[in-house]
């Protein structure tokens, strides 16, 4: 208890400084362990969740590398905001207990963002995307994980939330199914193709080539 209470009011007194609070958004981020201090973190998520509903304008933030691999916050997500007016997220891949992984279209970075979508918390949900690898290429790392993210939020604002919802809660339960699964092979990738082309990017396929042109005249140069 004694380091948690040290903790407590290391933050406090940070807290206690003036600044804009409509510019400066503080949070309190857990974690399962820290390197060096696998037997004991001071900062759980018991502790952070609790110290943000009791310091008004301090906001929980969570890494969805931070917790137990059997843990997903995409279900955290619509649990807090039923407390939280604000809630602030690191955008990750883990790997066991790793975070910091470039993030992918994978089921779970599809399935924050759905929640997000779904309950109409775009305005209220700090987005960050917390990754680095440095055993491939860092420009294509950032590209990866940033386009991954924008599919994520396409592919949400693209589902039926209404409708799903109706029928949930008209227990049509298998006609809500049966529409889930036709929701899978809708041709996403023709929507993210226009989207790209809207924006004047290169779309899949294309931009790759221009960060190995990169690589070779500039990044194998540096020293």
């Amino acid at each position: 208890m004694g380091p948690r209470l040290r903790y407590k009011d290391s933050i406090e007194q940070i807290l206690s400084e003036p600044f804009d609070k409509n510019l400066v958004k503080p949070c309190v981020e857990s974690k399962v362990f820290g390197i060096g201090v696998e037997s004991f973190t001071a900062g759980s998520a018991e502790f952070t969740l609790s110290f943000a509903a009791t310091h008004e304008g301090c906001l929980p933030l969570m890494d969805n590398g931070h917790y137990h691999p059997t843990e997903f916050v995409s279900d955290k997500i619509p649990a807090l905001l039923c407390f939280y007016p604000e809630i602030a997220l690191h955008i990750t891949r883990p790997v066991r207990w790793d975070s910091d992984h470039v993030v992918l279209f994978d089921d779970e970075t599809k399935e924050m963002a759905k929640e997000i979508v779904r309950n109409d918390a775009l305005g209220r949900v700090y987005m960050a995307l917390d990754f680095f690898d440095a055993s491939i290429n860092r420009i294509s790392a950032w590209t990866v994980g940033f386009r991954s993210w924008q599919k994520a939020l396409l592919s949400a604002l693209l589902s039926p939330h209404e409708e799903l919802k109706r029928l949930q809660e008209e227990n049509r339960l298998t006609e809500l199914m049966v529409r889930q699964e036709e929701l899978k092979t809708l041709p996403f990738g023709d929507v993210w193709n226009e989207y790209c082309v809207e924006c004047g990017v290169p779309v899949d396929g294309a931009w790759f080539d221009e960060v190995k042109k990169y690589e070779d005249e500039v990044l194998s140069k540096r020293d």
